[in-house]
């Protein structure tokens, strides 16, 4: 960002310009996206959008840091749920795929992100760094559930349990919407059957 806004105002302003960007780049495209077309769909001068944006690469990092801080936020609510025994491991499992699911197919910054998937050198580093928390979260997690497991296997469980989901819903967006909702039905399914014998 080129000038980080101070004022709330500005901070409303540049949060409309992230947010029509995140529209435009997941219906059209990154390459078809112009600042000029961003400025209109926010309802901004152009002006102001360069004033925080130096150029469209830079308007991309920031719809794809909203993706990837609103799924923390998702994780963390997640994460909440199973640390409280309120539901089954099963269902604390079938709640973060569906959420997670839902997220990606509904909203306009992770729905950018999936459809501009060359652009992942943007954001990579990121988006690492947020996997290896979120595997470092699953890890405690799985403390509670198989406290007898060796710290070292829970540690490859919880990757397993992160990576599976998440390559799922990537490859899952290349298919049909019938056949998506088939393979996370499908997920769930193989997680549930590769936790059982540890957890029950």
């Amino acid at each position: 960002m080129r000038t980080p806004p101070q004022q709330e105002r500005s901070r409303r302003r540049c949060a409309a310009i992230v947010d029509a960007a995140a529209d435009l780049f997941a219906d059209g495209g990154f390459d078809a996206t112009t600042m000029e077309a961003i400025a209109a769909a926010s309802g901004s001068a152009i002006g102001s959008v360069y004033r925080f944006f130096p150029n469209k690469q830079a308007v991309f990092r920031a719809v794809a840091a909203a993706a990837l801080e609103r799924a923390e936020a998702l994780f963390v609510e997640i994460m909440a749920v199973a640390a409280s025994g309120e539901l089954s491991w099963h269902e604390v499992l079938d709640r973060a795929i569906d959420a997670f699911a839902q997220m990606h197919g509904t909203e306009a910054a992770p729905r950018a992100i999936f459809a501009n998937l060359q652009l992942y050198g943007e954001f990579a580093e990121a988006d690492e760094q947020m996997t290896r928390e979120f595997v470092s979260a699953t890890t405690r997690v799985l403390a509670a559930w198989i406290p007898t497991v060796d710290p070292a296997t829970r540690e490859i469980i919880a990757t397993m349990i992160v990576q599976t989901v998440a390559g799922i819903l990537v490859l899952s967006k290349r298919e049909s919407p019938s056949m998506s909702a088939a393979m996370l039905v499908h997920t769930k399914l193989m997680l549930r059957r590769y936790l059982e014998p540890w957890i029950e």
